[in-house]
């Protein structure tokens, strides 16, 4: 083949790698993955218990969800970002908090719910001397709370005035331990307050103390 036309035919593939790069790429490195999102999808499909919440669940919890007759996968509902929860906690009033759903998960799409979060503004507030209040509550629609304080300042960078607290809220069909209701709802929490930037920093327990793990065979 003549050296011209060589050129030539090189210089027409670069013209064509440059006008569909923006959308294709062209040589790029194919083994990279496109970033994931904040949180699943609600049309992710089922996704395996241990990926839950966002990563909430470590293997001790993904292996109790799963004990006796758990499911093996779950369905995430979808719910805003940590970003946008934090966002509309900002604008919330402290006496008038609408719930943010931090997750959900069901047994199928639109199907029977398995375990939520939410988190709102409260008027109530840890015991004194605490910045952070766990209560073991009973049954699958009050499974457990945990009230943390959070004085966060107003828009206009001024102190908010009076305490504040969020409290985290979650509902438990899996019926797993309270020991691991309190690591998924002390985890949710500090996601969402170092968000906030709260005034002074929770000081968060270790579940174990305020939950010890269950005895085997137990819950």
């Amino acid at each position: 083949m003549p050296r011209k036309f060589r050129l030539t035919l090189g210089r027409l593939a670069a013209l064509a790698c440059t006008s569909v790069i923006a959308v294709t790429g062209c040589g790029g490195d194919e083994s990279k993955d496109p970033k994931p999102t904040a949180k699943p999808t609600a049309d992710a499909g089922l996704i395996p218990v241990a990926q839950a919440c966002d990563g909430l669940f470590d293997k001790a919890i993904a292996k109790e969800a799963q004990e006796p007759n758990g499911p093996s996968k779950v369905y995430p509902v979808k719910t805003k970002s940590t970003d946008q929860v934090s966002k509309a906690l900002r604008e919330e009033s402290a006496r008038r908090s609408t719930p943010e759903d931090l997750c959900t998960l069901t047994d199928k799409a639109d199907g029977k719910e398995l375990l939520a979060i939410t988190v709102a503004w409260t008027p109530h507030s840890p015991p004194s001397g605490r910045s952070v209040h766990y209560t073991t509550t009973v049954g699958p629609e009050d499974a457990g709370r945990l009230v943390v304080t959070c004085d966060i300042g107003s828009s206009d960078g001024t102190a908010s005035g009076g305490g504040r607290s969020l409290e985290f809220a979650m509902r438990d069909y899996f019926t797993v331990s309270d020991h691991s209701h309190a690591k998924l709802l002390i985890a949710s929490a500090k996601k969402i307050t170092a968000q906030l930037d709260c005034q002074k920093e929770p000081e968060y327990p270790d579940p174990k103390v305020v939950a010890p793990p269950p005895k085997p065979g137990l819950r």
